[in-house]
């Protein structure tokens, strides 16, 4: 089977051989079936996910397979292509940014299985339709048009899997607009007999704080802690590739294995900071003052709030923080933060999904911000009001 030809290749990707399988697995199934398979790739922020997919898009092309990878981040740095709805569709057309509008229309025609689905088409690519096109469409009722749209999306996946397109890959797909995500929630939903997966990748985030309904039937991966050993392995290449020698920073890297917890972006960027390991990394302050800054006043200052207070905290004590800032709408900015990817809800208390995120927070705190606040009387003097919500 495919999988054999890349199970001896060497991965830069600790630790996760199992989900890489389970990848190759999946595509397999696809290649076998002769069906669309979804998998959703689930993991908070620094997990691995868009590494895990860069190197399985590597393994693709080196096995002489076709894949197209999209970026929903905002981030710079990435060699990722960015999605759009034009985009996406460009991708699986094999359109390129010199083919001229004629030919693409050509394309069109060949691609689309009726005149309406070409029209359709040509909408989603943003062309310009003539006024009679327009009323066309115009004209086709909600039912019809969500028809047309599941035809126009078989039509794409049977032309980008008779171009040996093997994997369709979305990364960050939290970032994704609500029309974006129901158009490609339209590509999973409809019954597509091509040997193409389709793979989203995500943290639990705004519309993916719980898996949405539409991905309740795709494959999923859920990215766990590196165990001690890929963290290991993943410290040592981190000082090579800094010229430092492993065996002449074994306490730096045992502190750093500890304070990142499994999360391989967050060790990286304890070993790469020129600071103490014990210090926060200048990467995760600047992480926390985009978090801040992106969100409204009043969630920014709650979430502050909570970090000050320590890795939990509980209703009781935002509710303290409710009526000495009084916030108008607190269940509503509970739920933004719950949105935000930063903390979890446990039983009767909320976490931070790191104490790395936590202390970043914090550490975008004044000493005196907060100096109202007293704990609660019923709270051991010596102990923070995490410890007791976390009993």
């Amino acid at each position: 089977m495919y999988r054999h030809l890349v199970k001896g290749m060497s991965s830069p990707c600790y630790g996760r051989e199992w989900e890489l399988d389970y990848l190759h697995a999946v595509l397999n199934r696809a290649l076998n079936h002769g069906a669309l398979q979804t998998l959703y790739l689930q993991g908070m922020t620094g997990a691995g996910k868009t590494r895990l997919l860069a190197t399985f898009a590597t393994q693709l092309a080196t096995a002489g397979k076709r894949s197209v990878t999209f970026s929903c981040s905002t981030a710079t740095e990435s060699t990722f292509s960015s999605f759009s709805i034009q985009s996406f569709v460009k991708a699986l057309m094999s359109v390129t940014e010199t083919i001229q509008s004629h030919d693409i229309r050509l394309k069109i025609d060949l691609i689309a299985s009726s005149t309406l689905c070409a029209l359709r088409l040509r909408q989603w690519l943003g062309s310009r339709l003539t006024q009679g096109e327009t009323d066309t469409l115009a004209r086709v009722s909600e039912t019809r048009l969500q028809q047309l749209d599941k035809q126009v999306a078989q039509n794409l996946l049977a032309y980008a899997s008779h171009k040996g397109m093997a994997a369709i890959i979305i990364d960050g797909a939290h970032n994704l607009s609500t029309k974006a995500l129901q158009f490609i929630h339209l590509f999973t939903s409809c019954d597509a007999q091509q040997a193409v997966t389709l793979i989203i990748s995500a943290r639990q985030q705004h519309a993916f704080i719980h898996p949405p309904k539409w991905l309740s039937h795709a494959h999923t991966i859920i990215l766990k802690p590196l165990d001690p050993h890929a963290m290991t392995q993943l410290a040592k290449h981190t000082l090579r590739c800094q010229d430092m020698a492993p065996d002449k920073h074994r306490a730096r890297t045992a502190d750093a294995i500890k304070r990142a917890q499994g999360n391989p972006y967050f060790l990286k960027q304890l070993l790469s900071d020129p600071g103490p390991v014990v210090a926060l990394p200048n990467a995760l302050q600047h992480f926390a003052r985009n978090c801040l800054n992106s969100m409204p006043r009043e969630v920014a200052s709650t979430l502050k709030f909570a970090a000050s207070l320590g890795l939990c905290f509980n209703t009781h004590q935002l509710q303290q923080f409710n009526e000495n800032e009084k916030i108008r709408a607190p269940l509503c900015v509970l739920h933004k933060l719950l949105c935000s990817g930063l903390i979890k809800q446990s039983d009767d208390h909320f976490c931070f999904v790191h104490p790395l995120v936590q202390e970043a927070l914090k550490s975008q705190t004044s000493n005196n911000e907060f100096s109202w606040y007293t704990y609660p009387r019923h709270h051991h003097p010596n102990r923070c009001p995490n410890q007791v919500t976390s009993n």
